[in-house]
């Protein structure tokens, strides 16, 4: 498949900056609703949405599209997913709460998913205006610049990164949280889209989560992949993200990853 990065990458920035951009700090609260406890979309969100799905099908004609808002009022659009086709996975703002609170971080993210394979992502922050994009293959890259990882230093409390307890098992967190207190800086950022650019940064060697749909971690696991580091559940099964399994460590290398799941999944 030949991949048009540019025309995509500018039609993820088009729909951030018209779409998402003139929204941030100028919601009304009957712009924002509550699709269930915590869990937001605004109009932002809608309209980004509807911007992106028609875009991005005229990139590859005869692609199908999983909208993230367009999912939660359909559920049955993700089968989608079984399809033989390219499908294009939307999440048009990530982060939402942190949008609809007038904060940062959130990103606009883009996926192609076929046959239960990432095939290439992008992340993009209209704030900061960094593109983060991978394509199976061929590498990851911020902007312009290639990414790997750096060699870890062995020592847990040099490993820092994103723990996610939100949507944890209450038998879990507390052996995770103590766990935690045994690694360097943990952060719960709220936006997937921010954790997976602070391990391209090289700010964070992992990234911990519970719930792991496809919008919010498809893109982002690949770029990880694409560095070379580890993705795998807790159970060191392969993350494949058309599945609905729970549970989702991604590392910078093997040994980091075994020392993240032996502190926060172990017992």
């Amino acid at each position: 498949m030949n991949i048009d990065h540019s025309r995509i990458s500018d039609i993820i920035r088009q729909a951030a900056h018209e779409q998402v951009l003139p929204l941030w700090q100028n919601l009304q609260q009957d712009q924002i609703e509550e699709k269930q406890r915590g869990d937001y979309v605004t109009v932002a969100d809608k309209a980004s949405e509807a911007f992106l799905t028609p875009a991005l099908e005229t990139v590859l004609p005869g692609s199908l599209v999983i909208g993230e808002e367009a999912a939660h009022d359909d559920p049955t659009l993700m089968q989608r997913l079984t399809s033989e086709q390219p499908v294009w996975v939307i999440d048009p703002v990530d982060g939402t709460a942190n949008f609809a609170a007038g904060e940062t971080p959130f990103a606009v993210m883009v996926c192609i998913v076929q046959q239960g394979q990432t095939l290439a992502g992008w992340i993009y922050d209209p704030v900061e205006e960094t593109l983060l994009q991978a394509e199976r293959g061929a590498g990851a890259f911020l902007d312009d610049e290639r990414l790997s990882f750096a060699e870890p230093s062995g020592v847990a409390g040099d490993i820092h990164g994103a723990l996610s307890t939100k949507y944890l098992p209450e038998e879990m967190r507390p052996y995770a949280m103590r766990g935690a207190g045994h690694l360097g800086n943990t952060r719960a950022s709220g936006c997937a889209a921010y954790d997976y650019r602070a391990m391209a940064r090289g700010d964070y060697s992992f990234s911990f989560y519970y719930r792991t749909m496809i919008w919010d971690h498809a893109p982002g696991a690949l770029v990880v992949e694409e560095m070379g580091g580890v993705v795998a559940r807790y159970d060191e099964s392969p993350y494949q993200p058309a599945s609905d399994a729970t549970g989702l460590i991604c590392a910078s290398d093997p040994d980091t990853w075994q020392t993240v799941r032996r502190l926060l999944v172990e017992r």
